[in-house]
């Protein structure tokens, strides 16, 4: 798959055969989730976000940090192969760790004709060996315009406040043209201006009002509802577990409700898993829209390189595609 002697494979889906590559490195950062601000360079980073994994019950006895070094050590050294070929997906998980890379490579490129890029509009993880070497033949050296736009989309995206991000609507990004998607898609994940909720979280409520209560089901049917999937099963199950453990909950019945508990197979998490979620009286107040999420907990999270607070609550109004800034009284 890549040319003869040394290649490099980055794909956030599954690896791709041993035959393909001689090097398969995934990019497993979920960057829509926590801080990622601007600061330089490919170790800082992974400062901020190996925090933020570990706060989270990941990484335990230390893989996040060697799984982010060891990421980190193979593409500086990337010279030392005689091409790389990037395989990345149409959804935000990918596109967003995709503009990362290639922004990268602008500040570090190679020589003409060693980079390549597949783009592909399916999920790699579910496809067979012979349909994943079908798409081997859409490579394509990586070009000028691409690295132009992912430079400024990665500036953007973590710049403190959502403004550039939002400025990136409407414009030519066809260089990559599953980005425009995904930058919707993210300006979603910001408080809309209704209820206050993220378009996940009002996913998550408007299922349970339907009658879904069990979260393996909840997100068997949420990722139906996404044009392109992106969001794993453990940071969905994260999201019903902030909403069901806020100083104001919006659900209530879930069991072993924190992050930690999440992500470790057990006791613990087979409770989580069989638990029967319902709406609280604020949670059905916010879903139609009579109260405001904000109003009743208190915010504090990352979007990109922005820290929402209940002082700083950007919101997205998808009805009219516009950013709202923070209303301070």
């Amino acid at each position: 798959m890549t040319a003869a002697g040394l290649g490099e494979v980055v794909s956030s889906g599954q690896p791709i055969p041993d035959e393909c590559a001689n090097v398969i490195l995934p990019w497993r950062d979920v960057l829509h989730e926590g801080p990622v601000p601007f600061v330089s360079g490919l170790s800082e980073l992974a400062e901020h976000r190996i925090a933020f994994l570990e706060s989270k019950g990941m990484g335990a006895d230390g893989i996040t940090r060697s799984d982010f070094e060891r990421r980190n050590t193979i593409v500086e050294d990337n010279g030392s192969f005689d091409r790389v070929v990037l395989w990345f997906e149409h959804d935000l998980y990918d596109q967003l760790q995709l503009i990362e890379v290639l922004s990268w490579f602008a500040e570090h490129p190679r020589v003409d004709q060693t980079l390549w890029l597949v783009q592909c509009d399916g999920y790699l993880g579910e496809f067979s060996p012979e349909q994943i070497g079908q798409w081997q033949t859409l490579a394509k050296p990586v070009d000028a315009n691409q690295i132009t736009v992912a430079r400024e989309a990665w500036q953007a995206f973590r710049q403190p406040t959502p403004k550039a991000w939002a400025a990136l609507v409407g414009l030519d990004l066809s260089p990559l043209p599953f980005l425009a998607g995904a930058i919707v898609r993210m300006l979603e994940e910001l408080p809309d201006t209704r209820s206050g909720l993220r378009r996940t979280e009002r996913h998550i409520v408007t299922l349970i009002r339907s009658g879904i209560q069990r979260p393996a089901h909840l997100f068997r049917d949420y990722q139906v509802l996404e044009e392109a999937r992106f969001l794993g099963d453990w940071w969905f199950f994260d999201r019903i577990a902030q909403m069901a453990r806020c100083s104001s909950p919006l659900l209530d019945g879930l069991e072993a409700a924190r992050s930690e508990q999440i992500w470790r197979d057990g006791e613990d998490h087979n409770r989580f898993l069989n638990s029967t979620l319902r709406l609280t009286v604020i949670g059905n107040e916010v879903l139609a829209g009579r109260e405001d999420y904000f109003s009743h907990d208190t915010i504090d999270r990352w979007w990109g390189g922005t820290h929402l607070s209940n002082d700083n609550d950007w919101r997205w109004d998808a009805k009219n595609a516009r950013l709202i800034p923070p209303q301070r009284t």
